[in-house]
């Protein structure tokens, strides 16, 4: 029963692409509990489900392409369920009320299916759905590069820095224009590791690692905006002017890089004489 459960919820998950399925319709009710006491005589039917549409509890079964093999069943089911009949479904997985349905560990999805399943996960932000549909389609087709890259990306996305690293440096052998894609990574990698040290105060630190990979991006804007403002903190506003000055040649039209370009530049003598002069003393 649980692989007909799971196989059903990866399948409904499809209906997200508008497709139209045959399906059978036993009974359909306002009261739940007098539904679920007739479910229990369906559900080895194959996607046997009950679904909750508007105010009314439905027993649906199937997920039938063909018309013939809806057919076939309903002739099982007519004894018991005199009035169901066939119909089109719109399957919508979020109507589904029983049975209940966890993420399990699966095998039962095509490649095709699987891949539109972790796309439509993927719309919707869940990472880690996305995650295990592309692990579980990797251990079923571990020569797919398609795959083993869609899987690094969500690896990328949430943060999994490692561990996508070492799928990109495997997936670089064969397409050297993923080089771009992995930088990106390891600069998100290295700026998670500044963000670190900054939050328990570690700022020369924090500068030190910034330094380093700013000499190799030095018009990156998240890495020059981040080691300008850390070099403000620490009172080095020289350094800080010299690098937003990189950055407004990159980005010339960007207010934040011009503001910051402007505080920090050197006080001309003349201007530092007259502020140590002593303010006017005014007659009253």
């Amino acid at each position: 029963m649980r692989g007909k459960v799971v196989a059903l919820c990866l399948i409904l998950s499809l209906s997200a692409f508008s497709q139209e399925y045959y399906c059978l319709q036993l009974v359909s009710s306002p009261n739940f509990e007098e539904v679920k006491k007739l479910f229990k005589y369906v559900t080895t039917l194959p996607e046997a489900r009950i679904e909750k549409i508007g105010d009314s509890y439905t027993i649906r079964v199937g997920f039938f392409k063909e018309l013939k093999t809806a057919e076939r069943y309903l002739r099982r089911v007519k004894d018991v369920f005199g009035d169901a009949f066939i119909r089109k479904c719109m399957l919508d997985p979020d109507r589904i009320v029983l049975p209940k349905w966890e993420p399990k560990r699966s095998k039962v999805f095509t490649y095709e299916v699987g891949m539109k399943l972790a796309q439509l996960y993927l719309k919707k932000k869940e990472f880690e759905k996305a995650e295990r549909i592309y692990r579980e389609l990797l251990e079923m087709h571990p020569d797919s590069r398609e795959v083993a890259l869609m899987l690094a990306r969500v690896l990328y996305w949430q943060g999994k820095y490692d561990e996508a690293l070492e799928i990109y440096r495997e997936l670089e052998k064969f397409r050297p224009e993923l080089s771009e894609e992995r930088r990106k990574v390891e600069i998100s990698k290295i700026m998670k590791e500044v963000e670190r040290l900054e939050k328990e105060g570690k700022l020369d630190e924090a500068i030190k690692l910034l330094e380093k990979l700013y000499e190799e991006e030095k018009k990156n804007y998240d890495v020059g905006m981040k080691l300008g403002l850390l070099y403000i903190r620490t009172g080095r506003r020289q350094e800080a002017h010299r690098v937003f000055a990189a950055l407004l040649e990159k980005y010339p039209h960007d207010r934040d890089i011009r503001q910051l370009f402007t505080i920090t530049a050197p006080v001309p003598a003349k201007a530092r004489t007259d502020r140590k002069k002593k303010p006017p003393v005014w007659n009253t």
